[in-house]
């Protein structure tokens, strides 16, 4: 027997997808069912029966069937046709509305034309000469308005004739037979009472993506707190050659394609070598700044992508995703939390302030990475990105800077070394002029990075600064500076880096 099952799940991961189907059971006995017509790239291999009682599958075999779109899809058909006859009427419609709006444009051009012939003798009676021109001008408004008329008649066929030429090679197209190719599922079953059966199988070409999208809502635009709403979104795609309506969707991290291997073993061999000179390399080492001290919610590192284990969503509600290949964008999850929001300048990155928040992850799962689609106080700013949030961690966005505060870093280095030992000193000095031309207060953060060394053989001393600050275990030096309209800063930094004469510092002198 043949059977159109309808799908009732949908589960997507990372790069395919994997589809139930419901299929109601015969009377008992042994049939055979053939489920279809499915995507062309259904295999028996990844076929499963999660669930269904009352019949025992003995065997699964896939085949696939090329036929034309007419013998494969009827009602598409005669949905082109349908639309192609709409597109024609409306084709015909806008043609007889051009020629009335040319035969108004005619009789309006000739009725001016005799206007004008006759306005040396009208001009010569005694009556008044105003009324005539004030004639003439109606005349002349009136043929405007008819040529108007027919540019947009003119435009509207075009249009419509556009259409119109479309949908008909769209179904002369379908009623040439162009190939297509489906998938059906032939399963022997040996049925030992009615009922309903599960089948399960995965396909390629269907993949999500996470993606969110944050909104800030300041405290200036009437909200008791600075808060950020949340959205956790997928961004579906489907070119499976199926089109899945009503269904239940599941997003999942989990990865059934990955097979379990061991690591690669290699020789570890020890050696002795003697010492030579030093080479010191400097590494660019991320620091994540929502992660203060005392403020981190997690006792654990987070794994790669999913934490670890294996995450799955659940669309809200039923999903339609049709096999386009077109991306459509669902949401997962809601939440909205406080923000700690402040102005942030790095002068050694960029000589600007970003308006930066910090809030925590309030869902009950981690936030996957992905981009994030920011808008502060209903305007959109752009696009940015984050890693992976675990539940209750904080995590920093920024929302743009501020044109008003201008900031001017100078950077100075001096370089000594001791005749008798070699060893040499690295002075660095560096100066900051901070001015607000903005129309409101700001309370701006600076921070500058001073290197951290992580050998014996080079010392970093405590900074000297105007005004004083110190450095915390990442050597980031920090000043929070309350700044009116037309207010000036002016800080400056010292530190001093020590080596030995053997030591190679990947900075050299000016």
């Amino acid at each position: 027997m043949d059977e159109v099952t309808p799908v009732v799940r949908v589960e997507l991961f990372e790069d395919r997808a994997a589809i139930t189907r419901k299929v109601a059971l015969p009377e008992e006995g042994r049939c055979t069912i053939v489920l279809g017509p499915l995507t062309p790239l259904v295999d028996e291999r990844s076929v499963s029966f999660p669930g269904g009682s009352g019949a025992v599958v003995e065997e699964v075999r896939a085949t696939r069937r090329r036929q034309t779109r007419l013998e494969a899809d009827p009602e598409a058909i005669s949905g082109i046709e349908a639309a192609w006859r709409a597109a024609h009427t409306r084709r015909e419609i806008a043609h007889d509305r051009l020629q009335r709006a040319k035969e108004a444009h005619k009789r309006a051009t000739q009725a001016l034309d005799a206007a004008s012939r006759a306005t040396p003798r009208a001009l010569q009676d005694p009556g008044s000469p105003g009324d005539w021109v004030e004639g003439l001008k109606t005349l002349a408004a009136h043929l405007r308005g008819r040529i108007e008329a027919v540019t947009a008649a003119e435009l509207e066929l075009d249009r419509h004739t556009e259409e119109d030429a479309r949908l008909k090679r769209d179904l002369d197209e379908a009623r040439r037979g162009r190939p297509v190719f489906q998938g059906f599922l032939e399963l022997s079953v040996f049925v030992t009472e009615p009922g309903e059966l599960l089948v399960r199988y995965v396909v390629p070409c269907a993949l999500w993506r996470p993606a969110h999208r944050a909104e800030l809502h300041t405290r200036a635009r009437g909200a008791e707190a600075d808060q950020v709403s949340w959205e956790l979104r997928a961004v579906c795609w489907n070119a499976t050659g199926e089109d899945w309506s009503d269904v239940e969707l599941i997003c999942s991290t989990a990865r059934p394609g990955d097979l379990a291997e061991p690591p690669p073993l290699g020789e570890d061999r020890v050696q002795l070598q003697t010492r030579g000179d030093v080479v010191i390399e400097a590494r660019e080492e991320e620091v994540h700044l929502a992660r203060e001290p005392g403020s981190r919610a997690s006792s654990e590192i987070p794994g790669v992508d999913d934490g670890g284990e294996p995450r799955t969503y659940t669309a809200q509600g039923q999903v339609e995703l049709r096999s386009d290949g077109k991306p459509v964008s669902l949401v997962l999850d809601r939440w909205t939390s406080e923000a700690n929001v402040h102005w942030q300048a790095f002068p050694e990155r960029a000589a600007a302030a970003v308006l930066r928040t910090t809030q925590p992850n309030a869902a009950s799962r981690p936030l996957l990475a992905g981009p994030v689609e920011l808008v502060r106080d209903g305007e959109g700013l752009g696009r940015g990105s984050i890693p992976l949030v675990p539940p209750g961690e904080p995590f920093s966005l920024g929302w743009g800077s501020q044109d008003g505060v201008r900031i001017v870093r100078r950077r100075a280095h001096e370089v000594k070394r001791s005749k008798v030992t070699g060893r040499q000193t690295h002075t660095f000095r560096i100066e900051l002029k901070i001015s607000h031309a903005g129309a409101e207060p700001c309370r701006l953060e600076l921070r500058e990075r001073l290197p951290v060394s992580e050998v014996k053989d080079v010392t970093v001393s405590d900074p000297e600064a105007i005004p004083p600050t110190v450095a915390d275990e990442d050597g980031f030096c920090r000043w929070v500076l309350d700044l009116s309209p037309g207010d000036s800063e002016h800080i400056q930094l010292e530190y001093v880096v020590a080596a030995g004469g053997r030591v190679h510092l990947p900075f050299h002198g000016p």
